[in-house]
Formats: structure tokens, C-alpha cells, sequence
């Protein structure tokens, strides 16, 4: 875009579609993000309907330009939500909406495409410092109603995104616990993925195994309850719950720091973690990061960042 287009952004998951409008000015890279709007996937029927209700709330300011971020694979002109189903094409967006370009993209490759904007202390705060690899990839992940995973890797002065489905990868576990919780939930669903543990419902489903593990807790809190209690100390097996979560966070990111050579370091993001961020200095979610082996000095020097702007993949839609 130049700087005197204006364009729609949005950012679609299982849960919400945040919808925003950029606007680049003369001079700068970074875009501005305004006018954001928060739609209910539950009380949408699909991404064409959330893209009307934003453009109506436009009005004659409506640009003929959008980028859209969705939780699930594309290319530039079709894409599915793989937790929703919704199947989503630029085609009949822009013969719906009367458009001219309409383009999809991965809401993770969306978030690593802000990563090079990003404000440490403004937009994210670091969990661990290390010695960055300034041409090095950077991985980009979190858990949110799934997991999404990306890939930033620089090429010449220019970075690249690459969105990929690592959060459906077979999950590896690390402790006995671990196994015995994959064991559990794979006779109840076949196949136990990195992000059957690392999403909203994931949370719950540790709490439940947890609860009859143990013997005692409330098996039936959904996964908001669970780390509000975890959050004020008064449940304890809500407290394992979301420490069993942060240590698959801290393990499944080393795993894929691995995967992808990631000197360049790791941004966690999605919907959840930032909501507990309080917990995580309590967690060993750092000690199982770089728990690899003779691979710890390797994962030691990787700095882990944890994004807590709400609109990163807003800046990640416009720039790409």
C-alpha cells in the first residue's frame, strides 16, 4: 500500500474477529491501527458476515482494500478456520462486499509479520534475555482457542513469513504425568496433538484429568474459571492445571525453537498467556524451554518475549 491507502485489517480466531482500519503516513513503516472492532464468532455466521458488520460501521469511509487474518491454512485468496469450519474467499468477499482486493492470510504468520514493529515494554516484555542472532529466524507461537505457530525468517534486507500448522504436530511428552495425561485424553480422541493441551478447552481438559488424578477439585470449571482461580491461589488444582499448561507452553516452544533454528528468538502470543502473565515467573515454563539435552546452551542464548499488544496481528495484516 501507499501511504495515502487506507485498508480494512482483520484478525479472525475461534473465539473473536477483531477488525480494524490501517493507515500508513509519509515517512513511516509501521501503520496505524484505528477504529477496532471486536464481533463474536458465535454470534457471526462466517467472516463475511463479520467483514459487513464492520464496513457498515464505516460507513462512506470504507476503503476497497482488506487483509484478513484467519486462524486456519490459506493463500491469498481462500482460507478455512480450521476450529470453526468457516471456509472463507477473497472472490465472493469482494463480489459480496463490493471490493476490489480482498487478500487472506494466516493470523499467525499475520502476528510474526508485526514482530519487527514491536516495542519491547510498549508491546511486549521479555521472559528471558539471551544473545540474539540479529539475522537469525524468529519463531513466533502461542495458545489461544489453538495454537498457532509461525516462522519470521530474514532474506536479504526483507523478512519473510512462513505460517505453518505446528500446533497440530503429535504432542511429546516430557514427564510421567505428561504421559499419562496424553494417554488419557488419546483413548478419548485418537489423536493428541501439541494443541489439544495448548488452547482455551486445553486448559480444561488438564484441570479434569488433574481433578480425577487427584481425587478432588470441581471437574466441570471452564477454562476462564480455572485460571481466575489459579490467578487468586484459593484452588489447588486449578493451580496445577495452569502450571502443567505453562510447562507444555515452555517445553512444545523449546521443541519448536529446535524445529526451526530459531536464534533470532521466540514471541510468544495468543489470547491466554497474556492473561496470566503473572504466573508464569512462578512456573518452569524457561526451565523446560531450554530443558533439551545437550541442546541447553543452544536454547540458553534463544531470548523468549511474551506479546502483550492486543492488535499485533492488526500491524502483521496491513505490512503483509
Amino acid at each position: 500500500m501507499t501511504n495515502t491507502e487506507t485498508c480494512v485489517v482483520a484478525d479472525v480466531g475461534g473465539t473473536n474477529g477483531r477488525f480494524g482500519l490501517a493507515r500508513f503516513f509519509p515517512g513511516e513503516h509501521k501503520p496505524h491501527i484505528e477504529k477496532v472492532s471486536v464481533f463474536a464468532c458465535a454470534e457471526n455466521s462466517g467472516v463475511s458476515e463479520m467483514l459487513g458488520r464492520y464496513l457498515n460501521e464505516l460507513g462512506a469511509d470504507r476503503p476497497s482494500l482488506a487483509r484478513l487474518a484467519i486462524a486456519g491454512p490459506t493463500n491469498d485468496r481462500h482460507g478455512r478456520l480450521t476450529n470453526l469450519g468457516w471456509q472463507a474467499d477473497a472472490t465472493t468477499l469482494e463480489a459480496d462486499h463490493g471490493l476490489k482486493n480482498v487478500k487472506l492470510l494466516n493470523d499467525f504468520g499475520a502476528l510474526a509479520g508485526a514482530c519487527q514493529f514491536l516495542e519491547e515494554g510498549v508491546d511486549y516484555i521479555s521472559l528471558k534475555k539471551g544473545a540474539e542472532d540479529s539475522k537469525g529466524p524468529i519463531s513466533v507461537m502461542g495458545p489461544g482457542t489453538g495454537f498457532g505457530v509461525a516462522l519470521l525468517v530474514p532474506v536479504g534486507s526483507e523478512w519473510i513469513t512462513v505460517p505453518t500448522e505446528g500446533g497440530n504436530m503429535a504432542f511429546a511428552p516430557s514427564t510421567r504425568l505428561e504421559h499419562d495425561l496424553t494417554e488419557h485424553l488419546r483413548a478419548e480422541m485418537g489423536h493428541v496433538s501439541v494443541e489439544t493441551f495448548l488452547c482455551g478447552e486445553g486448559i480444561a481438559r488438564i484441570h479434569r484429568f488433574l481433578v480425577d488424578y487427584g481425587g478432588s477439585g470441581d471437574r466441570g470449571l471452564s477454562p476462564a474459571e480455572i485460571t481466575k482461580m489459579a490467578g487468586e491461589g484459593g484452588a489447588p488444582s486449578c493451580t496445577r492445571a495452569v502450571q502443567l499448561f505453562l510447562s507444555i507452553v515452555g517445553s512444545s516452544a523449546g521443541n519448536i525453537a529446535l524445529a526451526h533454528g530459531a536464534t533470532g528468538g521466540v514471541f510468544l502470543g495468543g489470547g491466554i498467556l497474556p492473561k496470566i502473565v503473572n504466573m508464569v515467573s512462578s512456573s518452569d515454563l524457561l526451565r523446560r524451554f531450554v530443558a533439551k539435552g545437550p541442546m541447553q546452551p543452544y536454547l540458553d542464548r534463544i531470548p523468549v518475549n511474551l506479546i502483550t499488544a492486543k492488535y499485533a496481528a492488526l500491524i502483521g495484516s496491513a505490512v503483509l
